[in-house]
This record gives structure tokens, C-alpha cells and sequence, in this order.
């Protein structure tokens, strides 16, 4: 088999791996998904179940919606605004010391700073209160087009229905998870 075959079979391999693993995670979370876009549509109004709203409109009758969830999910992701996340640093052994947690302290801001963080995290709560999971990204990009020196960004998801998490993490947040998979939408 020549080099260029072989270098071919091993991405085949890994596009197969990744299909796979793609297809595992879009069945586990299928009712998921499908709940959340439920929970979409009622934060847009549509709050009235269709079989019971085409027999109304059969009936003519009305099919009147007041729509106070925005309000209410304002509330909560305002709540959010006003004591807003960021990450914290905090010596936790003999052999951290504060002077070193407060360095990391201020470089991790200036990283929240330099990103906007905080609309990353307003995106990825707003999406959570709405229909339950939310997401941003931690990731790095050139500090210019003429530089090797990469900078660390927050970067926000507008679609969280973008994400698949891993199936095999047994943490509700995350930190067991081997990996992720992004799709387009």
C-alpha cells in the first residue's frame, strides 16, 4: 500500500470513528433535543397543543395566547446579569500560595476581559434557562495575522442544538466527558 493510500485509509478511519460517535450522541440525546425545541416554541407562543388548536379553529373558536414566560425567564437570566459567573482561582494545598493564585486570578480576567466573556456566558445561560443546556467555548486564535503567540478566548455558541456531549460522561457538568462533537447548523 503506498504512503498516500495509507494516509487516506487513517482519515477514512477517523471520519468513520467520528460518524459513530456522532450518530451515538444524536440518539442520546434525541428526547433531549426534542423536549428543548418543545420548550422553544412555547417561549415563542406557540402554547397551545396543535391537536387542540386545529379543533378549536375548526370550531372557530379563539386560540388566545398571553405569553408571560419572557418575562419570567427576564427575571432569571437578569438575576444572572447582575451577580455575574467568572472563574475564580484559590490556593487549595501546601504547595499553592496565594501570590501565585492571585497572578492566574489576573491573567484568567484579562482573558474574561479581552473575549467579553460575559456575553459568551449570558448566551450559554439565557439558552440554559429557555430549554435546558446551554454552551461556550474556551479556545485560542493569533494575537495577529504576523504573530505565532496565540491568546486564550471565551467565545460564546449562539446555537447550544450545535453541541453533542459525550454520552459516557458521568458528571452532570461535563468534567468526565472524552470529548464533544460540533455540528453545523
Amino acid at each position: 500500500m503506498s504512503e498516500k493510500a495509507r494516509q487516506q485509509s487513517a482519515k477514512d478511519e477517523i471520519l468513520a470513528t467520528a460518524r459513530r460517535r456522532f450518530d451515538y450522541a444524536e440518539e442520546f440525546e434525541r428526547e433531549q433535543r426534542a423536549e428543548a425545541l418543545d420548550d422553544l416554541k412555547f417561549r415563542a407562543g406557540e402554547q397551545w397543543p396543535e391537536d387542540v388548536k386545529r379543533a378549536r379553529e375548526l370550531d372557530r373558536r379563539p386560540t388566545i395566547t398571553i405569553n408571560r414566560l419572557p418575562q419570567f425567564l427576564r427575571q432569571v437570566t437578569n438575576d444572572q446579569r447582575q451577580n455575574r459567573p467568572s472563574i475564580n482561582v484559590s490556593p487549595v494545598d501546601d504547595k499553592a500560595d496565594i501570590e501565585t493564585a492571585k497572578v492566574f486570578q489576573g491573567l484568567i480576567r484579562q482573558i474574561e476581559q479581552n473575549s467579553n466573556a460575559d456575553v459568551a456566558y449570558d448566551t450559554a445561560f439565557a439558552a440554559a434557562a429557555t430549554h435546558g443546556f446551554g454552551y461556550f467555548r474556551v479556545t485560542t486564535d493569533y494575537a495577529s495575522p504576523e504573530s505565532f503567540e496565540q491568546e486564550i478566548l471565551i467565545k460564546r455558541i449562539r446555537n447550544a442544538f450545535s453541541v453533542y456531549m459525550d454520552p459516557s460522561a458521568q458528571e452532570p457538568d461535563g468534567a468526565t466527558r472524552t470529548g464533544h462533537l460540533f455540528s453545523r447548523t
